[in-house]
């Protein structure tokens, strides 16, 4: 299957996948308000770099060494399998260690924080595995149509036309909602196995192969941190800042969580670009590809722009009710670095695929210096406007390394992301001109 083929289908089924989760979002925003929310996310953010720490980003190296079929994958499934009761085990001391230094202001038990990070961590980091697994064989329907059902669920549960006052009273939404997240990583690795017929012999990685996979993942464990604390750590000085209330950090993590949204394509690109990559079919095709991907990106975020500008109070506030007042100016400014991060995206993905995560990870140490400082010195003072701001600035320059990294290995024209094209749209046009394989 040619790369646009399987664009086509990455797009189309993990499209409708993120569809239903902006709805979730949307839905469990009015339903708990920007304060109940911030917490939520908040808590998700903590248990998000643990899954990093302890997977030892695993998925990246399944991904790669699936792809080029180093290792087979089968033998990669089970490992998954074990290595979930080490991310189940590390919860527990996780969550012991969050609770004796967070105090409990929320009104729900303790106890509860165990059953939420169990079922976050380990859900997620089977639906990490499994779907790349999925990926790696040019699959992207099946795992994406299992999530995409399951977010739908999670949809119809969710209260309509009530709003709650406390978390306390809406633990059983948190239960069905926590819970998902383990119901979609176990059925995506049912589906594996049976599928793929893993249950005929169970097998591991051998001694050399295992020392390869986490040779490999150990490098993209450093570049994920780097990466996350880059594009999280801002909630941390956001929610410690005198001048921020509950309310202004469930505004700002909204409108990270948008930012993240406009994610969603170039992820969805990422997540073809980098088996792609690693197996070595199309080089120059894909070099190509990702100029003109950059150059439709550029416009398509002025639009985002404009919109924003001239309509972005009222839309907010209606989409999310109106204790999310304070997101539009924090967006605006947000806005030109979530397109450096929609290029980047496309760019680590190539690099990952090609074992060049060293870029990956110099770029983003460089960004993680600018964010540190600049959220040091502005945000206690400034709050979350500040927090955009020195966001944007870090994005730039987590993109500025690895773009002159590929133009100096691959004597590209820099300008040539950027600069726009009418040829660009009849590349667009012809990802659908013909029936792909669905």
């Amino acid at each position: 299957m040619n790369f646009k083929k399987v664009l086509v289908q990455s797009l189309l089924w993990r499209g409708l996948y993120f569809f239903t989760l902006l709805l979730v979002n949307i839905f469990l925003s009015r339903y708990l308000q920007a304060a109940g929310t911030g917490w939520v996310y908040y808590l998700s953010n903590i248990f998000s770099f643990s899954l990093i720490v302890v997977s030892v980003c695993l998925e990246a190296g399944v991904t790669y060494f699936a792809s080029n079929q180093k290792i087979d994958p089968n033998k990669l499934a089970w490992f998954t399998v074990a290595w979930t009761f080490v991310v189940t085990l590390f919860v527990v001391a996780a969550v012991f260690a969050y609770l004796f230094f967070e105090p409990d202001g929320t009104g729900i038990p303790k106890q509860e924080y165990y059953y939420f990070g169990i079922c976050y961590l380990a859900g997620l980091f089977l639906t990490n595995c499994g779907a790349a697994l999925f990926y790696a064989q040019n699959n992207f329907f099946l795992p994406n149509f299992l999530l995409t059902v399951l977010n739908i669920f999670l949809i119809i549960i969710i209260p309509k036309g009530q709003i709650v006052t406390t978390l306390g009273g809406a633990t059983g939404t948190l239960h069905i909602y926590f819970f998902v997240f383990l119901l979609q990583g176990l059925s995506i690795m049912i589906a594996y196995a049976v599928k793929n017929k893993i249950f005929a012999s169970i097998s591991l990685p051998s001694a050399e192969e295992m020392k390869s996979l986490f040779r490999y993942s150990a490098m993209a464990l450093m570049a994920n941190v780097v990466f996350f604390l880059v594009y999280r750590i801002d909630y941390l000085f956001v929610n410690a800042s005198p001048v921020c209330t509950a309310a202004d950090l469930g505004n700002y993590i909204q409108v990270s969580k948008l930012g993240q949204m406009l994610l969603i394509i170039p992820q969805i690109i990422s997540s073809v670009i980098f088996p792609r990559t690693a197996s070595g079919v199309g080089r120059q095709e894909l070099n190509t590809s990702l100029m003109i991907i950059a150059r439709l990106f550029s416009q398509l975020y002025i639009f985002i722009l404009l919109v924003i500008i001239f309509g972005g109070g009222w839309l907010f506030t209606w989409m999310f009710g109106q204790t999310f007042n304070k997101m539009q100016l924090p967006f605006i400014i947000l806005i030109p670095g979530i397109f450096c991060l929609s290029v980047l995206n496309l760019l680590s993905a190539y690099f990952s695929g090609k074992g060049k995560v060293n870029v990956n990870v110099n770029g983003a140490i460089l960004a993680l210096v600018v964010v540190v400082i600049g959220d040091y010195l502005f945000v206690p003072k400034y709050g979350i406007v500040a927090a955009a701001a020195v966001s944007t600035l870090g994005y730039t320059v987590n993109l500025g390394y690895p773009l002159y990294v590929f133009y100096k290995d691959y004597a590209v024209n820099l300008f040539d992301f950027f600069r726009w094209r009418k040829g660009d749209y009849y590349w667009l046009i012809s990802l659908f001109e013909k029936k792909t394989d669905l």
